[in-house]
């Protein structure tokens, strides 16, 4: 009786600070998503096996009742590494405080720009080696370009206005330490503008979106040798429709890297030529009972007076899922590569030169919680 008596009390000290909590209208929640995959790929001269984190995370986030309808809100998100011991240190991804309101949601730190966000649900493959990063928003020059995060940045999130809802996020130009993608050094670039706007209507969603970068990007292309972009913008459309079981989807993106400055090296550019292209993505899902059976392709034209400099990527897929928070997915996806263009893949496999094809074969366990 005496062990009872001591258990109760025990619980009881332990949850009257949950109960406090809970009566100042404070939540905080540990939340994770854990997506190991085993890859197996031909990069063109060669071929292995490895292990990707596929965006595996730990995160932290709540929420205050400030009262007036009105709440202090907050987020802080770390990668999770299976393959390796060196990660990158906590708040490496969307971390970020805010309110939330009768306005939306206004938010800073580092986190997912509008431009990302919007289409995001498009894709049957994100997060695994056939995601459309593989080929969207970079400029096949071993370089971030869309799709990414801004550090140092303002968010907001609109209420739903009938089926409208607005996102626009602010990048400010750092200080030394702070720059638009979290890979970056930094060293006080310009700002960047990020915005997009979508409509939902029973299974459809429409999508548009904008995004202008200035100043902000370097490429890399090893050996000392690369080239300063001057600017970067990007506008996107896009529709996802579910009907019953299948969902499609649809994008179409123009984006204008700007003109060339610098050194070039091997890649076929030379200084004032201009990084214009079209894209487009395709994407169907189908579920049957517990599977999702998954396709994707991606078409990106040549650069405007680069040749040769398109790429084509497919991807194939299917999963079962044990419940809605863990499933294991086997996937294949190729990019065939033009003469004059290295597209990889977005778990870090790249190929073995320009003009090479990059096939691989992947199976991956996802379990949310």
């Amino acid at each position: 009786m005496r062990r009872k008596l001591i258990g109760l009390a025990v619980a009881g000290a332990m949850a009257a600070p949950l109960a406090a909590q809970a009566q100042q209208g404070s939540t905080v929640q540990i939340y994770g998503l854990l997506q190991p995959s085993i890859d197996f790929v031909d990069n063109g001269d060669d071929s292995g096996t490895n292990m990707s984190n596929n965006n595996s995370r730990l995160g932290f986030r709540g929420s205050e009742d400030l009262g007036g309808g009105l709440k202090a809100i907050f987020q802080l998100e770390s990668a999770v590494d299976f393959d390796n011991r060196s990660g990158t240190g906590w708040t490496r991804r969307d971390s970020w405080v805010g309110l939330a309101g009768g306005f939306g949601s206004v938010t800073l730190g580092t986190q997912f720009t509008a431009y990302k966000r919007s289409t995001d649900f498009l894709d049957p493959f994100a997060d695994t080696i056939g995601d459309y990063n593989n080929v969207f928003g970079v400029p096949a020059f071993d370089q971030d370009g869309f799709n990414d995060r801004f550090t140092n940045s303002v968010h907001w999130t609109s209420p739903n206005w009938g089926g409208f809802q607005l996102m626009a996020t602010y990048g400010l130009n750092g200080d030394g330490d702070g720059d638009l993608h979290e890979e970056d050094s930094g060293d006080g670039k310009d700002d960047a503008f990020s915005i997009a706007l979508t409509y939902k209507l029973g299974g459809l969603t429409l999508v548009a979106a904008y995004e202008d970068q200035e100043d902000r990007l370097e490429v890399d292309l090893g050996g000392g040798a690369g080239f300063a972009l001057e600017s970067a913008k990007s506008y996107k459309i896009g529709a996802g429709y579910k009907l019953g079981n299948t969902t499609f989807g649809l994008m179409y993106a123009k984006e204008d890297f700007g003109s060339v400055s610098g050194a070039v090296g091997a890649v076929p550019v030379v200084d004032g030529d201009d990084l214009e292209r079209d894209l487009i993505f395709a994407s169907i899902k189908h579920s049957i009972g517990n599977v999702d059976l998954m396709a994707s392709y991606t078409w990106a034209d040549d650069f405007d007076d680069v040749s040769d400099s398109g790429a084509q990527a497919f991807a194939i897929g299917a999963a079962y899922n044990f419940s809605k928070r863990t499933n294991i997915g086997a996937y294949f996806t190729m990019v065939d590569n033009d003469d004059n263009v290295a597209y990889g893949l977005d778990a870090g496999h790249a190929p073995s030169g320009a003009g090479e094809k990059v096939k691989a074969f992947s199976v991956r366990m996802r379990h949310a919680f």
